[in-house]
């Protein structure tokens, strides 16, 4: 019975391990999509207050 506990525990510190590294992943691919959408705002703000 051991054996099948510890081999439980072992699936379990993997999932949470994946887990993790997918909540990193995507807060990595998050930051990019919001540093590319800053940078869209402030060439559009440029070119709006250039027109004024």
């Amino acid at each position: 019975m051991l054996l099948y506990e510890e081999l439980a525990r072992a699936r379990m510190r993997e999932a949470e391990e994946q887990a993790r590294h997918r909540r990193l992943v995507c807060r990595l691919v998050a930051g990019r999509r919001w540093a590319r959408l800053a940078r869209y705002a402030s060439v559009r703000a440029e070119r709006a207050s250039a027109r004024l």
